[in-house]
């Protein structure tokens, strides 16, 4: 039977990819060979989908990736080959190859976003957030995998631990972002005023520093777009649907609560004093926005700084060729064991030289370019918005780079094969 852009299995690739990404700790119950097993056999039906439905490319889009990205990918291998060489370092050649099979993740999803609309992209992320969210209410009384779900204010779930989960509702609220700004306000401002409660409400919860920041920034350039295509008008007449998010966004703090289990009595013990279940109900939502304002921001980080002093002037000494991967670090903890530095470019200088560091910088370059490419024109057509919220995403994983170590796994980079794909290939809106 012949795919064509009329069949669901596209879209249905799309939300199992974004799941997989969304499900960070999904390695503690598959193992990791598991985890990325689960995205070969998605990367393999994916390139299967899309070559079958050829003739669905727009006449428009090239026949090859984007040369940026796939740039980047290159420079970044070859890096760490060469310091692989250099050092003797089997460790560092075996994350290279991970790197270049990320490479050709990035390529299956750069295939499929060919043939699916923003609509898709935007279904596929509200189904996410839907599982997310389930996951942590069934966290409350399940998990299988036995992690640390909560450490004092922080919270994750079973599918994505705390430091993991944080990273759904901030590179998933662009889009939601845009589809407000993008859709009619009478047909989206129930979803994505729910959705844009839920990634904000993930990122608290979670009490990752680093996403507290992605969300303001995220917040700065959505207003610097608007301003710079003088959009204000649209952003105005969507204004009055906003009022619905801080409710959701309340609303959310009290389920996680579980306000309701700690307000309702047994049956036998049932007040009938409104007075005091109207002051347990008024309790419980100070708490709740209390919760929804404090956060971990002001507070200080001496790990990342040490690491910081320590990181750059071994990086420095590495130069040209690096000294192997995780070898950037400092011996935190005093035990004797090295920790990588939470900066992934300096970890990139340091143990994969000039190379690799150029690589990786590659990638802010292959992030920002589609948004230039949108903004230099002026005022273009509604669906720009998506362009604009998928590269801004890839940014924002890019400055998250700057505050976390270098990985290569497929639960970090999945992100931005995701945005990137999108942003170089801007699909049809239906």
């Amino acid at each position: 039977m012949q795919v064509t852009m009329n069949d669901r299995a596209p879209a249905a690739l799309l939300v199992v990819s974004l799941v997989l990404m969304a499900s960070g700790s999904l390695r503690d119950l598959l193992s990791p060979w598991g985890y990325w097993s689960a995205w070969a056999v998605w990367a393999g039906a994916a390139l299967a989908v899309s070559f079958r439905d050829a003739a669905g490319v727009q006449p428009w889009a090239s026949g090859r990736p984007p040369a940026w990205a796939m740039g980047s990918y290159a420079l970044l291998c070859l890096g760490m080959v060469v310091s692989a060489a250099v050092n003797r370092d089997g460790t560092t050649a075996y994350q290279a190859l991970k790197v270049a099979v990320i490479a050709g993740m990035f390529v299956a999803m750069w295939r499929l976003a060919l043939r699916v609309g923003w609509r898709d992209l935007v279904r596929a992320a509200a189904w996410t957030i839907g599982v997310v969210l389930v996951s942590l209410a069934m966290s409350k009384v399940w998990n299988p995998a036995g992690q640390v779900l909560v450490s004092g204010p922080r919270q994750g779930t079973f599918l994505a631990v705390y430091g993991v989960l944080w990273k759904v509702g901030a590179f998933f609220l662009p889009i939601f972002l845009a589809d407000l700004l993008v859709r009619p306000a009478a047909k989206a401002w129930v979803l994505d005023g729910l959705m844009i409660a839920a990634c904000v409400f993930l990122v608290l919860i979670d009490g990752s520093r680093t996403g507290l920041l992605l969300l303001g920034a995220i917040a700065i350039g959505f207003l610097a777009c608007v301003t710079l295509r003088g959009d204000w008008g649209r952003l105005w007449r969507r204004l009055r649907w906003l009022w619905l998010v801080p409710v959701l966004l309340v609303a959310l703090q009290l389920l996680n609560m579980g306000v309701r289990a700690g307000m309702a009595p047994a049956a036998a013990e049932v007040s009938m004093d409104w007075r005091a279940e109207a002051a347990e109900i008024r309790r419980a939502v100070q708490e709740a926005v209390a919760r929804t304002l404090d956060t971990r921001i002001g507070q200080g980080d001496s790990a990342r700084t040490q690491l910081l002093r320590e990181g750059v002037p071994h990086a420095i000494e590495c130069q040209p060729l690096g000294c192997g991967f995780g070898t950037t670090g400092a011996d935190v903890l005093g035990a004797g064991s090295l920790m990588a530095v939470h900066n992934a470019y300096i970890a990139a200088l340091g143990d994969f030289g000039v190379l690799g560091l150029a690589g990786l910088l590659g990638f802010l370059a292959a992030s920002g370019l589609p948004a230039w490419r949108v903004l230099r024109h002026g005022k273009g057509p509604p669906e720009d918005y998506f362009v604009l919220a998928t590269a801004g995403a890839a940014l924002a994983y890019g400055m998250s780079l700057m505050l976390n170590t270098f990985t290569t796994e497929m639960s970090e980079w999945g992100y931005l094969i995701l945005m990137l794909a999108f942003a170089w290939t801007p699909p049809r809106a239906a």
